[in-house]
């Protein structure tokens, strides 16, 4: 299991690291579920890029495992795309629903470490909400 939220200091904010999202389970199981579990909610892929421009609300918290600030563009650079098509792509399954069609690139490495660490401070706030 990954914890995105550091117990020590919930205000520290963990992201994958790339060899974290090239490990097939991690990637599943940390980004692609979480964010399929959410699309519903999000209501379309478009939808996406205005709930992760709210990661900007945590920057500075942000870090690698081993420690280093994680820096990222803003959000509407990342995904530039105002339909979000890519975001189609990214949520597609294998035709079983248990896996994705396709995993993550070097080149989208941030836009998912974003994603994965959206689903979890989203999880973080619904479970402190009950």
């Amino acid at each position: 299991m990954f914890d995105f939220i550091n117990q020590k200091d919930p205000n520290r904010i963990t992201v994958l690291a790339d060899h974290q999202i090239q490990n097939r389970r991690i990637y599943r199981e940390h980004i692609w579920a979480p964010a399929r579990a959410m699309h519903e909610d999000v209501g379309s892929y478009a939808g996406w890029r205005r709930v992760l421009v709210e990661i900007e609300d945590y920057d500075g918290r942000l870090y690698f495992p081993d420690g280093r600030p994680f820096k990222h563009l803003e959000i509407y650079e990342l995904f530039k795309d105002v339909g979000n098509r890519w975001m189609g792509l990214f949520l597609e399954d294998d035709g079983t629903g248990l896996a994705p069609k396709r995993y993550a690139s070097t080149k989208t490495f941030d836009r998912v470490r974003i994603i994965g660490a959206y689903c979890a401070i989203h999880a973080m706030r619904r479970e402190l909400a009950h």
